[in-house]
């Protein structure tokens, strides 16, 4: 029996001579993945990690991941503090990632607009890029004119 004809073996017809698609070129779509991160602002510049952890853990589990390198051990909550580039100063925003996005959706009803760490902090979903909610031209007018002309 020879393995290029009688339609048996990797050669055959039926298989096209590894020409046949079967879709494994194509990129499949992307499933949309739930929000499971709040953006909170109005923060005290004294926040700390610590504290947002337990004021949004009491609605549902704050995301956690290892740390890097001897500390690869230990677990850290998914908490962002933003800080001032220049002076490394808290800015009063942080964004918070849960483990469940179902606590993520129901935090801006628990906490949005209602006072805590002694204001009135503003929790919403938080959005993935923040140039991308900012149209194309904001992006591209920052660096288009940079090097001009000379």
């Amino acid at each position: 029996m020879s393995w290029r004809g009688g339609g048996r073996g990797w050669r055959s017809s039926g298989y096209g001579g590894g020409r046949q698609s079967w879709g494994g070129s194509r990129a499949a779509p992307k499933e949309e993945k739930e929000n499971d991160t709040i953006y909170v602002s109005g923060l005290p510049k004294s926040i700390t990690v610590e504290q947002l952890e337990q004021l949004f853990g009491s609605i549902g589990k704050v995301k956690k991941r290892r740390g890097k390198g001897h500390d690869r051990f230990n677990w850290y909550p998914v908490i962002k503090i933003y800080k001032d580039r220049e002076t490394g100063i808290p800015k009063g925003d942080a964004t918070v990632s849960y483990e469940d996005p179902h606590s993520a959706g129901s935090a801006p009803n628990w906490f949005h607009n209602k006072e805590h760490f002694g204001g009135v902090i503003s929790v919403q979903a938080a959005t993935k890029n923040w140039k991308a909610t900012q149209g194309a031209g904001a992006g591209a007018g920052a660096g288009a004119g940079g090097h001009g002309g000379g």
